[in-house]
């Protein structure tokens, strides 16, 4: 199957797809752009088994683009505008893309792309194995394990993962959804979702409060999908101010990061409809939605969607006792395929029983919600961008006036976490190594949110017996 053809081809021809700039887009449109996308990779000599990078700005054009590479056969590769060139440079590399798409262009008349051709690879990385997947899509992730992994969802896994996220979402052709979120971490499940059930996508002209209540005023938006911030703008400053009546709002997701149960208090008090909070993991889909009527469960990510299990278990595999926190173990419909780098099946990853480890500390309530405690990891979420401390300090301890480092996320009121570096310097040098040239250093190498907001110079850094670094989630200030 082909999941791009399947939502066109059944889709509603004359109804509204996207509107974005006072613009509306049917389907009938995204149709017939997405097919002279095919035509035209095709013609190149791409298609049926080739990995596809797509570097595109959001917005209508993103949609189209993606759409044509899936329906060319290819697999969608998301190549995200925050990373650095390094950063991109590698990823081409390490998955061995057959092409890379790079778009310009706002508007129809304008649109553009070019289309980079790779070197064929000869040591590619298991193609044989992946091209038996029928594989749709690969994001190259922050992983859940404590390492970056390509991530493989096949056609069918991806049909099947909308279904079951669709179980507790409930979109259907009468919705239209506000889009705040990045394209290329969220559309091969959020947009394919609200494609296959033929709803209308809104992209707002900005994602200032002003902005966002214009679109969904404009549109009669029913649902808002976004991260912590938004929920934040929204009831916040001066913008809140023009939170007029939202009678069309139906449901408020949050996703990406815990939303502050204040927030979600402000946000029904603006606009009578409390936050959902949702809890995805790349590897599984979207297990967890918190659809309690009452705000004192705002703190959790909900009960398991229809077809999910559940699991904690304790340090030694054993299952924890009631209500007591344990490593929260998944499993479901829509579990990812593989790991396409290093090269691992799902059943090599989660074993025979099929059982997820997502590297969270969890408990459940005596009415059956999860409430998540923290990582086993040492993850860093900026406003939902997630990366390891460790990629950052090892490029800090690449400059020759650095001795050790040590990175960790300082909380933040609205992006959840910022990165904080400590820096013990090499002393016999003639001029230690300053704050500007580390943040010089890592501005050049590594994408915007991955770069210390503050460095602070330190004698020594925590170490374990064994000589790694302590570490304990956030810092304190």
């Amino acid at each position: 199957m082909n999941i791009a053809e399947e939502i066109l081809s059944h889709s509603n021809p004359i109804a509204p797809a996207v509107i974005e700039a006072g613009r509306t887009y049917s389907y009938d449109f995204l149709e017939i752009q997405s097919a002279a996308v095919a035509h035209s990779l095709m013609l190149r000599g791409n298609g049926k088994g080739d990995c596809i990078g797509l570097n595109c700005n959001d917005g209508m054009y993103y949609i189209v683009l993606a759409l044509g590479i899936l329906r060319s056969g290819a697999c969608l590769v998301p190549l995200a505008s925050e990373l650095s060139g390094v950063e991109r440079a590698h990823l081409i590399e390490t998955l061995a893309l057959d092409a890379v798409m790079t778009a310009k262009g706002s508007a129809p008349e304008n649109w553009s792309f070019t289309l980079e051709k790779k070197n064929p690879l000869n040591h590619k990385q298991n193609h044989e194995s992946l091209h038996a997947l029928n594989p749709a899509f690969i994001r190259f992730s922050s992983g859940t394990t404590g390492a970056s992994k390509g991530i493989v969802l096949s056609h069918e896994t991806l049909r099947a993962r909308i279904e079951a996220a669709n179980q507790g979402l409930q979109i259907d052709s009468d919705d239209r959804i506000l889009w705040v979120l990045s394209m290329a971490h969220h559309f091969i499940v959020s947009i394919m979702l609200y494609l296959w059930r033929g709803a209308c996508l809104v992209i707002p002209a900005s994602h200032l409060a002003g902005d966002i209540l214009t679109a969904a005023h404009e549109s009669a938006v029913t649902v808002l999908y976004g991260a912590p911030c938004h929920f934040i703008f929204l009831t916040s400053g001066e913008e809140s101010s023009i939170a007029l009546a939202w009678p069309s709002l139906r449901l408020a997701v949050s996703t990406t990061a815990p939303l502050v149960s204040e927030v979600g208090e402000k946000f029904f008090a603006f606009y009578g409809i409390y936050p959902v909070q949702a809890l995805g993991i790349m590897e599984v889909g979207l297990p967890f939605l918190n659809q309690a009527d009452r705000p004192m469960k705002l703190g959790s990510v909900g009960k398991p969607q229809a077809g999910f299990e559940i699991e904690l278990r304790a340090a030694d595999g054993g299952k924890v006792a009631a209500e007591c926190a344990g490593e929260l173990f998944v499993k479901g419909p829509g579990m990812f395929d593989a790991y396409s780098f290093p090269w691992a099946t799902r059943e090599q990853i989660t074993g025979l029983d099929g059982w997820f480890c997502t590297g969270d500390i969890a408990c459940v309530d005596k009415e059956g919600f999860l409430f998540l405690q923290g990582r086993t990891v040492s993850q860093i979420n900026v406003g939902g961008l997630k990366f390891f401390p460790e990629e950052v300090e090892s490029l800090l301890c690449s400059h020759d006036g650095v001795s050790k480092a040590r990175v960790f996320g300082r909380e933040h009121s609205i992006f959840g976490m910022l990165p904080i570096a400590e820096i013990v310097r090499v002393h016999d040098t003639d001029e230690p190594v300053s704050a500007l040239q580390l943040t010089s250093l890592c501005k050049k190498e590594l994408a915007k949110y991955k770069v210390p907001v503050e460095i602070r110079f330190v004698e020594s850094i925590p170490q374990t017996s064994t000589g790694k670094i302590k570490r304990s989630g956030t810092s304190p200030s």
